[in-house]
């Protein structure tokens, strides 16, 4: 308990490290993006071949350096936000198609992979199922976190989000406040209520620690934090000044956190089910006390989905 203490304290403390840096540059909070990324790539990648997916590992753990440039070029070009999103997903869909070709042209390399694995495929069923397992992990986590970067951008975005009349840095940083502390909350207080209150579990067979009273106490004080948030943030001008413009109420917020602090529940018990089917505990073992890095940002990565989508609405 004392090293998951400490590590999730470093990981607080590297979070407000670039909020601040992000009041100089966008540019450290991408790279921090892009890293989590690519090392969630590395996990999922590993998780389903421990499953039986076998997805080309370094197409997944490249693809957020190809986004990225991709996403930036799309700023340069002052492409519309619909087209960049389209052109996201058609760049997972044709990495997912060039791996597919890849193994069908290089038939030697796949018979070899098809024998070593004592796999039950022709090569041409094991090249297509290659390509459709790796898309599977360029989208979760890659595409989901790469969203991100949009939120991080709307500032450089001011063609796209010109309505908000100067205010663009300030609706990315709130927004980004959002992604990070409701998902931390949520985690915190439904394992503090579960471990005080017990009771029935919620999904025994994926997740034996979770309970149902610790799901409810992640619902209640997730939500009430993101109203938290908003009082905190109705405190300071540039942000209250956002509120009244956007017309962003605290029970609008309410409903957000309500939403948000589901998805967060979803997403810690999505990666708890295929840790299970892989047959881990953990999906790595590079933050001591937590394990890897889909373990502590699964929450946060459903919570990204939900960002972007509160995002478009306003």
């Amino acid at each position: 308990m004392k090293q998951r203490i400490l590590t999730g304290l470093a990981l607080v403390s590297l979070l407000i490290l670039l909020f601040f840096t992000k009041n100089l540059t966008p540019y450290v909070f991408d790279l921090f993006i892009v890293l989590l990324a690519m090392y969630g790539g590395v996990e999922i990648a590993n998780l389903l071949r421990r499953i039986g997916f076998y997805n080309s590992k370094w197409c997944i753990v490249l693809y957020p350096i190809i986004s990225y440039g991709l996403y930036k070029l799309c700023i340069l070009k002052k492409v519309e936000l619909y087209l960049i999103v389209v052109m996201q997903i058609a760049l997972v869909i044709i990495i997912s198609a060039g791996v597919s070709v890849f193994y069908g042209v290089a038939k030697r390399v796949a018979d070899n992979e098809v024998k070593t694995r004592k796999l039950k495929y022709s090569n041409e069923q094991f090249a297509i199922f290659k390509g459709i397992q790796t898309l599977f992990g360029l989208i979760y986590p890659g595409f989901v976190i790469m969203l991100l970067f949009i939120v991080n951008n709307i500032q450089n975005m001011k063609y796209i989000f010109a309505k908000f009349d100067g205010m663009e840095y300030v609706l990315s940083l709130f927004l980004l406040l959002y992604t990070f502390a409701v998902p931390i909350m949520v985690d915190t207080f439904a394992m503090l209520t579960g471990t005080i209150f017990g009771g029935p579990k919620l999904c025994a067979k994926i997740s034996p620690s979770k309970t149902v009273s610790g799901a409810i106490g992640g619902l209640i004080f997730g939500s009430l934090s993101a109203v938290a948030l908003f009082i905190i943030c109705n405190l300071f001008e540039p942000l209250s000044s956002l509120f009244t413009t956007l017309s962003i109420t605290w029970w609008k917020l309410l409903i957000l956190g309500i939403v948000s602090s589901i998805f967060c529940q979803l997403g810690d018990i999505f990666e708890s089910f295929i840790k299970r089917k892989a047959g881990v505990k953990d999906s790595g073992d590079i933050l001591p006390g937590h394990g890897g890095i889909l373990d502590r940002f699964d929450s946060h990565i459903a919570n990204i989905i939900i960002v972007f989508i509160f995002l478009l609405l306003i």
